[in-house]
């Protein structure tokens, strides 16, 4: 009773901290003024985590839970800023980032779209350690500096897949699943333990695009032939120091001398040769008398007699002291998001909608990242945006932001039905981010124009389905079950029982049904015929570049040019207004639905696994994703999903 008394005294006062916080919180944003942006002002940029597509929901609480700046925020602030006279300059501070290459290309294309527009007002990059993806994003920067101490690490690709057969094999389990296309690898991991010939043939196919991508972005920013690229990604230099040698970044500077060179102080950059000490020590390692040897004594300061203090040494002193620090006024990129974009003259005109299609497709309503996984994309969910969407006259055009691996070819279905609706009204443009395969495509295959990043991965237009039969394991733990059945095949999908010959083959003839149904949609959408979309599809993943090449998208580009491509096609001039959809649920919203008390433990968790994403680590997240896509397994449902997690490093 005790406990009980406790824990409502503790959730009234929580929920009267969280009502005061949302007051102060709405009288801010009546008030209107926005901030005070100084003339001459940097926007400070902070870019990493998982970068979602749509903009999080405030939190009414600061420090409550973490919130990540989604690509559209930045965009955004570039946008305004590129236009805003009071800000002179960026700075661009990329933290470790847990987003595919898709998306760094994505704001890689923000920041040069922001040089272009705002007429050369200097973008500058300040690391303090990173690697590739956040070195990538460094090379649209005019200027690239990092911290003398700091650790860079740009070694080219890894793609690595994770599998489970193995392990499967030891617990007894066996996965039963047939697919239609000979590159649908997505039940190889489960069924085998290693890459088919026609699997690893993909994979190279994609490294290949993906690599040289990178390596023509690194030779093109800093002025390096792409043979000197290679040579510096095989032997790497891990030190900031190591990387001006290399000509990867430009110096290095302590914070406090970044501060003056933004302020336009002439600043030298601290030397990045490589010290004598490094070559001595290096050359004295095999020496084992040097352990047996005294050292030399290092030498001491000189003592200074009483009455003899050096005057000139303290009015030197004096004199440094009273010498004004350059003055420089930063603004945060959360503080510029509060400056109307209506106040720069941006954002206003007809109004053209944003629909975020992100996660792995399911039946059933959306759900947000949380500790356990990411984020789950609801057919009913988008089903329902899509149709008010159709129904509001004001909305003059549509652009999709896909960023999905598929999922359920149910949902999947339902969902491009809506899309097909509002093209009778409407054009829709679809703008892919670093996932948009399987279902990702199925959702996206019959828009009026497809745009692409070029490491987008996408297609893998093909299906599976199956089970796991856990007979093996049951009897290992000792399980055992009792059956009665009526009709030959309603034991078709029950765990202890194998599919048979029969099972295998009603399977087959339902997966290779859908997959006929798919290709004939995407020939629909792709002005086509059904036997040349076969011949790229069969469950191969393509990266946005080789989609281009094979016609599987319009245009290689960003969310503006998808946007510009929908006001083309609308007929749109000049600037628009973005309704942004499906409209996210507000903290109350969540903390209802929820249940109440175990609501409140999700922003916790949040702060526990950042981002609500799972460990950095591709075996934990194929097997979340396997874990999520299991109730379709069980249920016989064709599962349109790109194979595996593609793990790039």
């Amino acid at each position: 009773m005790r406990r009980g008394r406790a824990l409502v005294v503790v959730l009234v006062l929580f929920l009267i901290v969280v009502l005061v916080g949302s007051v102060i919180g709405i009288f801010s944003m009546l008030d209107g003024s926005g901030p005070s942006v100084a003339e001459g002002s940097v926007l400070v940029m902070n870019i990493g985590g998982p970068l979602p597509e749509q903009p999080m929901p405030e939190q009414p609480i600061s420090g409550l839970g973490r919130r990540y700046t989604s690509v559209l925020e930045i965009d955004s602030a570039l946008r305004k800023a590129a236009v805003d006279e009071r800000v002179d300059r960026v700075l661009i501070r990329p933290q470790p980032m847990a987003a595919g290459y898709g998306k760094v290309q994505e704001l890689r294309a923000i920041i040069l779209r922001f040089k272009e527009e705002s007429e050369g007002k200097p973008v500058t990059c300040w690391m303090e350690a990173g690697a590739n993806r956040e070195y990538f994003l460094a090379t649209a920067c005019d200027e690239i500096y990092m911290a003398p101490e700091g650790f860079l690490l740009v070694n080219g690709l890894h793609l690595g897949v994770t599998f489970y057969k193995g392990t499967l094999d030891k617990l007894g389990v066996e996965a039963e699943f047939t697919r239609a296309g000979k590159y649908k690898s997505a039940i190889e991991p489960m069924t085998s333990e290693q890459m088919s010939p026609a699997f690893r043939h993909m994979m190279e196919e994609l490294a290949d695009s993906l690599y040289g991508d990178m390596v023509d972005a690194i030779a093109e920013s800093r002025g390096l032939s792409r043979a000197e690229v290679e040579a510096i990604i095989d032997d790497p230099p891990f030190t900031s120091a190591a990387a001006v040698r290399a000509g990867l970044i430009d110096g290095l500077f302590y914070r406090d001398q970044l501060m003056d060179h933004l302020a336009g102080t002439e600043v030298e950059p601290i030397p990045a040769t490589l010290p004598d000490v490094a070559g001595l020590l290096l050359a004295g390692d095999d020496d084992d008398s040097a352990l047996f040897a005294p050292p030399p004594p290092l030498p001491r300061a000189p003592e200074v007699a009483d009455g003899d203090d050096d005057d000139s040494a303290d009015a030197e002193a004096a004199e440094e002291e009273d010498e004004p620090e350059p003055e420089i006024d930063r603004i945060s990129m959360d503080e510029y998001a509060l400056v109307r974009p209506s106040t720069l003259g941006l954002g206003k005109g007809p109004k053209v909608a944003v629909l975020y299609a992100e996660g792995q497709i399911m039946s059933g309503a959306s759900s947000p990242p949380g500790a356990f996984g990411g984020a789950t994309m609801g057919s009913d969910t988008i089903a329902r945006a899509l149709r008010r969407i159709r129904d509001d006259d004001t909305i003059k055009a549509l652009v999709i932001r896909v960023d999905s691996p598929g999922g359920s070819g149910l949902a999947s279905d339902v969902i491009w039905r809506e899309v097909e609706l509002v093209r009778e009204r409407i054009p829709v443009v679809v703008s892919m981010g670093d996932y948009a395969a399987s279902g990702g495509y199925y959702i996206a295959m019959g828009a009026d124009a497809i745009v692409a990043q070029p490491g987008t991965l996408t297609g893998s237009i093909g299906v599976f389905a199956g089970k796991y039969n856990l007979a093996g394991l049951y009897d290992k733990v000792g399980l055992n079950t009792e059956s009665i059945k009526r009709g030959e095949m309603s034991d078709l999908f029950a765990a202890d029982r194998p599919l048979g010959e029969e099972g295998q083959r009603k399977l087959s003839e339902f997966v290779d049904e859908f997959y006929a149904g798919f290709i004939t949609k995407v020939a629909q959408g792709r002005d086509s015929d059904a036997m040349s979309v076969h011949a790229l599809a069969q469950g191969r993943v393509w990266t946005g570049k080789q989609a281009y090449d094979v016609g599987l998208v319009d245009e290689l580009g960003s969310f503006r040019t998808a946007l510009q491509l929908a006001k083309e096609k609308a007929e749109i001039e000049g600037e628009v207004r973005l309704a942004l959809y499906p409209r996210q649920p507000t903290f109350w919203e969540q903390l209802l639905e929820s249940g109440g008390a175990p609501g409140l433990l999700a922003p916790l968790m949040d702060t526990w696994a950042p981002g609500g994403a799972l460990p950095d680590n591709a075996a934990v997240r194929s097997a979340h994703r396997l874990l999520t896509a299991a109730p379709l397994f069980a249920q016989g449902q064709p599962v349109l999903m790109a194979p595996y997690h593609i793990d790039v490093w």
